[in-house]
């Protein structure tokens, strides 16, 4: 009886197994006429996170960011014109943050429903001459007083409010007429102001920051 022979050699089972890996590695490279995927939309759960950091890059710039507005009226004169300026307003100064004396501010109107810009007079715990110049007393609906309605009234302040006055006195509604305003009022913060006709750019500066410091020290 002639030997069991198998019917395939090591060396047969070898070869197949080395064409096998092969083939089977061969078959997950990537081709090179393949198109590369999209790195943000090539995957629901990255299309995702791409949505949610625009959603709070754009929550983040409508909530401290920059808006503008147009300037009307003559209550700034001469800081602003009576027509065709815009202003530039920071939404991080919004309710007073980082608010200084001098600086120009957007503010909601405490006695009516429109907003107006007005220069930052006086912070809490300030004093502030109550009616001059160009006021009328008896026109003051708070924080007025029959003992303060003379020419030269003063008050402190209150706590979270601020005293705002316009450039142009003599044609401006403002805290001496509807008193301090709550610091919660404030939309923002004029920075700069643009001129369409002629086109011109300006940075609005606080002119206080101008001046030079004195020393209380001998």
């Amino acid at each position: 009886m002639p030997p069991f022979r198998p019917p395939f050699s090591f060396n047969t089972i070898k070869s197949r197994l080395h064409i096998r890996f092969n083939t089977t590695k061969s078959s997950t490279t990537p081709n090179s006429t393949t198109p590369p995927k999209n790195p943000i939309f090539g995957h629901p759960f990255r299309t995702l996170i791409a949505t949610a950091k625009l959603v709070a890059f754009t929550h983040l710039f409508i909530q401290y960011g920059f808006y503008t507005s147009p300037a009307a009226g003559p209550s700034m004169l001469p800081t602003m014109e009576v027509l065709g300026e815009w202003m530039l307003v920071s939404k991080w100064h919004r309710f007073g943050r980082g608010v200084s004396v001098g600086d120009v501010v957007v503010f909601n109107i405490p006695i009516n429903d429109g907003h107006g810009v007005k220069r930052v007079l006086g912070l809490p715990g300030d004093y502030v001459l109550v009616n001059t110049p160009h006021s009328s007393a008896s026109s003051l609906e708070e924080g007025v007083t029959e003992e303060n309605r003379g020419e030269k009234a003063m008050m402190q302040i209150p706590k979270g409010h601020c005293w705002l006055v316009g450039d142009n006195m003599e044609a401006s509604r403002d805290s001496r007429l509807y008193g301090p305003v709550p610091l919660a009022l404030i939309r923002g913060k004029v920075v700069a102001k643009v001129r369409q006709h002629p086109w011109e750019f300006q940075w609005l500066r606080n002119p206080l920051d101008t001046l030079p410091e004195y020393s209380l020290e001998g």
